[in-house]
């Protein structure tokens, strides 16, 4: 669990992230349709969808006003609040976050669960396979990266790959625009501050200019 001020596509980005590397990348996951997990309605895709389709992990949403899909984790939520008003109320982020980690590894590492046979959920959690993405392997999510830039008046942005900067391009018509680029070893995507894709590179390391290959 993490504490945000405001929670936005790539704070989702970072935490899957970490869960990745703390638990391995999962074979599917499940939301709701808030708009940090799908455009799906606006007619497009957000940061989230893109990364987890480069990953091979299957998307799955709810139906719009059936929480019960969601049940699990709406369930934990109520534990999480339960826990939470029986403490004084933090002054800062810092502080709520202190006091879920504190939750987390309570409930996580110490608490017996009667559904589990008395085990603990992480006990029950590594005794049991693990599913693995059934897509297109991707890569990793240690490897991604997250920037702000802007487009300058050529309608390029410039990053560094192996030790040179490459000139990544995005089209004269979007100058002096702000974009979210999103970084996977060789493969560039530049998304719009709406989360659209306008331009998607994969880069040849024997070149320093990088054409776009799709939108």
């Amino acid at each position: 669990s993490r504490a945000f001020p405001v929670v936005k596509a790539p704070n989702v980005v970072e935490v899957l992230a970490e869960a990745a590397t703390r638990w391995g990348t999962p074979a599917s996951m499940l939301s709701d349709n808030g708009a940090i997990f799908t455009a799906a309605y606006r007619g497009g895709r957000c940061l989230t969808e893109i990364v987890l389709e480069a990953q091979g992990i299957e998307f799955r949403h709810s139906r719009p006003y059936h929480p019960e899909t969601c049940g699990k984790v709406e369930r934990f939520h109520q534990t999480v609040k339960k826990y939470l008003v029986m403490h004084d109320a933090p002054s800062s982020v810092a502080g709520l976050q202190r006091q879920l980690d504190t939750f987390t590894s309570y409930y996580n590492e110490v608490r017996p669960h009667r559904a589990k046979g008395r085990k603990t959920p992480l006990e029950a959690f590594n005794a049991r396979l693990k599913a693995t993405p059934i897509g297109p392997p991707g890569a990793p999510f240690l490897h991604y990266r997250i920037r702000k830039d802007r487009v300058d008046d050529a309608g390029k942005i410039t990053l560094r790959y192996a030790g040179k900067l490459r000139h990544i391009h995005v089209g004269r018509p979007h100058r002096g625009r702000p974009v979210l680029v999103l970084v996977a070893d060789r493969d560039v995507r530049v998304l719009s501050e709406d989360h659209e894709l306008i331009s998607h590179v994969v880069i040849d390391p024997a070149k320093n200019y990088q054409a776009k290959s799709t939108v």
